[in-house]
């Protein structure tokens, strides 16, 4: 091994095809190969030498290598054994930078163990710790609600994620495509969308656009920590309602809830009965779900 990193998307697929390794649907995966998309990224993100920084999704190693050139100390998970060899094998990496092979969702509300320790692992100051990653499209949401409901979350996320899914995050009350992804980033953290990328940086090149998300956890949190599990429930059971009036909705989510205790919440946070869900900011909904679940 060598320090001599393959940075052009064609000497990746050769490296690929060598040990024969090739994308797997079923991991979603679409590698970031475009040499300029990854240091924009990086340079996005801010990344010192003193930072400690969380990956998802190695691919084959093009964004761990230039997070690693930063000086910054790195934790880069994937779930695939084999691409994750691959990125290993393309130089000689520090003893900053280590590889952990697994899946870091446990389930679809609940980050994997391993996972949520290495996302305990705050660096000295000023260092931060922060999540930079392509994360893969089918897990993105579950990945950043879950890190953002740690206790401690990182002072700084900036991932790549489908375009579609990172506008709804940053939805708004009253736009189309506000939902449960928007009220549970909405309440943890202030987001903006950074960049917009094409398919042309990956490999192979997805039929979707992508977006550059910056979140920066709201501390403390609005949520005391045995909230977040039955809020989330709830914020998503409404939501699958949303045609519904708000009083309707509400019944259905918390079941053995009357008409009028359901009326009466919403009206002593100056809500009228005939709200709908997609219009009540996500501060509001939370306050509703106290009064009602207290």
């Amino acid at each position: 091994m060598s320090d001599a990193f393959p940075r052009t998307t064609a000497a990746l697929k050769e490296a690929l095809a060598s040990v024969g390794v090739h994308p797997q649907r079923r991991h979603g995966q679409n590698f970031l190969t475009d040499v300029q998309a990854v240091d924009a990224i990086v340079r996005d993100a801010g990344i010192t030498e003193h930072d400690h920084v969380i990956e998802v999704g190695t691919g084959p190693g093009l964004l761990t290598h230039a997070l690693c050139e930063t000086g910054a100390s790195v934790v880069s998970f994937d779930i695939d054994p084999a691409i994750q060899g691959l990125a290993r094998s393309l130089r000689a990496w520090p003893a900053r930078v280590r590889f952990e092979t697994l899946d870091v969702l446990e389930s679809k509300t609940r980050l994997a163990e391993a996972f949520a320790a290495a996302l305990a692992e705050q660096p000295a100051p000023p260092g931060r710790l922060a999540l930079v990653s392509n994360l893969p499209y089918s897990a993105a949401t579950p990945i950043v609600l879950g890190v953002l409901g740690l206790p401690a979350p990182p002072a700084l996320l900036v991932v790549m994620i489908q375009a579609e899914v990172g506008e709804k995050m940053l939805a708004t009350p009253g736009a189309g495509d506000y939902g449960a992804p928007s009220v549970g980033v909405g309440l943890r953290a202030k987001g903006r969308i950074l960049r917009r990328f094409g398919p042309q940086v990956f490999w192979p090149r997805p039929r979707v656009r992508s977006v550059l998300l910056e979140l920066i956890p709201v501390q403390p949190s609005p949520l005391e920590p045995a909230e977040h599990a039955p809020f989330g429930a709830f914020v998503t059971a409404v939501f699958t309602r949303r045609r519904k009036v708000l009083p309707s909705a509400l019944r259905v989510a918390l079941p053995g809830l009357g008409a009028e205790e359901a009326r009466a919440a919403l009206e002593a946070h100056g809500l009228q009965p005939s709200v709908r869900a997609e219009a009540v900011p996500p501060e509001t909904l939370l306050a509703v779900w106290r009064t009602l679940v207290r």
